[in-house]
């Protein structure tokens, strides 16, 4: 399978009381298409930041991000985002918070289009509901639906389950796969919590800090659905986690 996206060189530097910040350095790497990738890394490591570049929301930095064969340099409806806050239109609806997103097409083709998507992140019965009306975890997946009622190609997501109480989170986790599958679309993920990222993704990049470089790429090997108490998941898990605990050279190299 060739490569969908190529990120090369990618830096990025800010200015903070006029000292520079080198917050992002020599960032390279490839993502297949419809492959699920996570980003973990501490806190202020640039993951984020990285990810908006990916994006487009970001233009101000070195190197190169091309997808499917274009060169990104601003955002596009083709690449969906979706924010750890919801960010609902409080005086909108759920059908018109995930159509203001929509700029083509007749009233009713934007009306169908927004119940199709309010479908597939499975919230049909609350289209008329209005924010303060949803749940964290209903919220959430209106924001979801938001991002992919365009048909994204690659839908990128910055901590979207981080405010969510465990058991919303991992409903939404596996509501997740399933809009993958069923869709066909890229995904790359900013996450906090190594579980979550072993149990979604294809590949875990781990992201030093001062400034933010990928230490090391981790191929997750496992058949799906997966199951967290594996102890090959379990062994996954801790192998990313000790990137975090030990010097470089003393992490081991796990066989998975």
């Amino acid at each position: 399978m060739s490569d969908y996206i190529k990120v090369s060189d990618v830096s990025r530097k800010f200015f903070q009381n006029g000292k520079q910040l080198n917050v992002l350095d020599d960032i390279s790497f490839d993502v297949k298409k419809s492959e699920f990738i996570c980003i973990v890394g501490s806190s202020g490591c640039g993951k984020s930041t990285l990810l908006r570049i990916l994006s487009g929301l970001d233009s101000h930095h070195g190197g190169e991000v091309d997808i499917d064969g274009k060169k990104i340099e601003k955002p596009a409806k083709e690449r969906g985002f979706v924010f750890q806050e919801a960010r609902l239109f409080p005086w909108l609806s759920v059908k018109d918070n995930i159509i203001f997103a929509l700029d083509e097409g007749t009233k009713k083709e934007k009306e169908e289009r927004a119940l199709a998507a309010i479908k597939l992140v499975g919230l049909t019965g609350f289209e008329n509901a209005y924010p303060k009306e949803l749940s964290g975890g209903m919220a959430q997946r209106t924001n979801i639906a938001r991002a992919l009622v365009n048909n994204p190609s690659v839908l990128f997501l910055d901590e979207p389950f981080g405010a969510l109480d465990a058991f919303t989170k991992i409903c939404l986790q596996n509501e997740l796969l399933r809009i993958k599958e069923e869709e066909n679309t890229t995904m790359i993920m900013v996450t906090h919590d190594i579980e979550e990222a072993v149990y979604l993704s294809d590949r875990i990049i781990v992201l030093g800090k001062n400034p933010g470089r990928i230490r090391d790429i981790v191929e997750v090997d496992l058949p799906r659905p997966r199951d967290r108490n594996n102890v090959f998941f379990t062994e996954t898990k801790k192998k990313v986690y000790d990137y975090f605990f030990k010097p470089v050279e003393a992490v081991e190299d796990y066989v998975i």
